[in-house]
């Protein structure tokens, strides 16, 4: 039933559009079979009169009302009204009454009458009537009352009609009222810019542009400009700040009651309704307010999986018009705003890029102990809870954590292992997101292992191999060191000891001699060979030391 009306409103409005509106040089009055009649304008307030003979109330036939044009110049016409009627004469009817009436109006009535010459033959005939200087204007709606002349009472007709508006395409070009001048513009979405042109704009006056925000009326944003009659090129640049639907170039002739024309260029970009969301991180309030009126549904939700979208509980708002606002709020990146319209549901998440993040948690992993690191931007309650992947909760503790300031907890639990996480949520504010932190498998265990196997060869077989080694070769060269001093002072003492007149020494000195002389190769080849010959040699070497020094002291 809907789309038929819609359909029937749409024809009718399209045959009111697509009329054509018959122009007059001038208006007259005009009855027919030529005879002689004349019009003037009539005062309404003439008494009705009741006649004895009586006069059949259905005189009048084949009435009709349409609209004219009269015109001066091209763009200088006046519309009026043409009404006809068909009225049986009588001896009582001289002519007709033609009244109309407007909403704040006087009523107005014209008289048409036959000469009374020509009154006498008409009795009981048919004569047509027709006057069109009753002025009206573009889409009034008129009451017009047709009455006998003089008023007999009960005898008259009434009919409404509505002049054509605006719309229509002859009044729109002709009519200074209705001339609204065709508007043509183009985009620059960089620098935000609407390069606006007009043409068929009255002549013979200014033209007004402006911005506007279109609801019941279009509200000014404050750009507007002038185009001078004089000047030939009608175009100039208007900027913009936000592209809504409702953001439309509104046009208009500098004249009284000039009728605007309004072209919206951005009427398809819904999408930029939600995008006024702004957040008070001190007071913790998130706002919305539409810069276009639309009927919506307004909550906070808590984003999911997928495109799914929870809304909080009791945070649904039916807007209309001014600001919503939601007090207690937690900037987390999965809460939302959520637009239901009749033309669909929009999803906007405000601090889905990280902004204004008020809390976080960290993981700290020293010498396999897990610690938790909770980090504040404001002073806070948090509701800590050792949990599992499936959301099975162990433990549960609430955390006061000061502003600016970072608190450590030492947790009964290894968050390394992939099954344990931490469920955490404010519990200071009215609409915050329960977010669940489960660690990754940490990498320090695997290097805590090698770091630990190597450091157990450093200390069990490396350290002992180098200790020996250095104490074998300083045992060596200790031992070689002590041999050659040695050496040196038997040689010294020798020297000292043949230098001694001593009877009767000569064969036992040759043979001590040689003795030594054997003795010293022995000793330097004990000095080079020592690492490599064993201890056999070192013995030999003392013996004949020893030897040496007994015969000496023989001696």
């Amino acid at each position: 039933m809907k789309s038929v009306v819609l359909l029937l409103l749409a024809f009718f409005s399209s045959r009111a559009q697509g009329e054509r509106i018959e122009k007059i040089e001038q208006c007259e009055a005009r009855c027919s079979q030529g005879l002689p009649c004349a019009a003037n304008y009539q005062l309404s307030f003439e008494r009705c009169k009741n006649l004895s003979g009586g006069v059949s109330t259905d005189v009048f036939s084949n009435t009709s009302i349409s609209t004219v044009m009269k015109c001066e110049e091209r763009q200088k016409c006046s519309l009026h009204l043409r009404v006809s009627t068909g009225l049986q004469m009588s001896k009582h009817i001289r002519g007709i009454y033609i009244c109309i009436f407007t909403a704040g109006m006087m009523e107005r009535c014209r008289a048409v009458s036959i000469l009374r010459s020509a009154r006498g033959k008409l009795v009981n005939q048919q004569v047509n009537f027709q006057d069109d200087c009753l002025e009206v204007h573009s889409g009034q709606d008129v009451h017009v009352t047709i009455k006998t002349w003089p008023h007999i009472c009960d005898v008259a007709i009434s009919r409404s009609y509505r002049v054509p508006d605006c719309s229509n395409k002859d009044i729109q070009r002709s009519v200074p009222e209705c001339i609204t001048g065709k508007i043509q513009y183009d985009v620059d979405t960089e620098k935000k810019e609407l390069s606006v042109s007009v043409s068929d704009m009255l002549e013979d006056k200014d033209y007004q542009l402006r911005l506007c925000h279109k609801g019941f009326i279009c509200t000014g944003t404050g750009v507007q400009a002038v185009l001078k009659k004089e000047n030939p090129v009608k175009k100039v640049t208007l900027k913009y700040s936000r592209p809504v639907p409702c953001l439309c170039i509104e046009g208009w002739s500098i004249m009284t009651d000039a009728s605007r024309v309004q072209v919206c260029p951005f009427k398809n970009r819904v999408e930029e309704l939600w995008s006024g969301i702004t957040f008070d991180p001190v007071e913790e309030t998130l706002s919305w307010e539409a810069a276009c009126r639309v009927n919506a549904v307004i909550s906070l939700c808590e984003l999911q999986g997928g495109d799914m979208c929870q809304d909080f509980a009791n945070s649904s708002h039916t807007y209309m018009k001014g600001k919503v606002t939601y007090s207690a709020v937690d900037p987390h990146p999965r809460l939302c705003m959520k637009f239901i319209t009749e033309d669909g549901v929009w999803v906007k998440c405000p601090f889905s890029e990280g902004n204004f993040p008020a809390w976080d948690l960290k993981v700290s992993t020293q010498e396999g102990h897990s610690e938790l690191l909770v980090t504040s931007q404001v002073k806070t309650s948090l509701s800590l809870s050792k949990c599992t992947k499936t959301g099975e909760v162990t433990h549960t503790a609430l955390v006061e954590v000061e502003k600016f300031q970072t608190t450590q907890l030492d947790l009964a639990t290894d968050l390394c292992k992939s099954s344990n996480c931490i469920k955490a949520k404010r519990t200071d504010v009215k609409y915050g997101v329960t977010t669940l932190y489960c660690q990754p498998p940490c990498s320090f265990s695997a290097s805590t292992s090698t770091s630990s196997e190597s450091e157990w060869q450093l200390t069990h077989v490396v350290v002992p191999v180098v200790a020996l080694t250095t104490a074998f070769f300083v045992v060596v060269i200790v031992t070689g060191i002590a041999i050659i001093v040695y050496r040196i002072k038997r040689i010294m003492k020798a020297r000292s000891i043949g230098r001694l007149p001593r009877p009767h020494t000569g064969s036992f000195s040759s043979m001590s001699e040689a003795l030594n002389s054997k003795t010293q190769l022995a000793c330097k080849s004990v000095l080079f060979d020592i690492c490599s010959s064993g201890t056999s040699q070192f013995k030999q070497c003392v013996k004949s030391n020893l030897l040496n020094d007994s015969t000496n002291l023989l001696v």
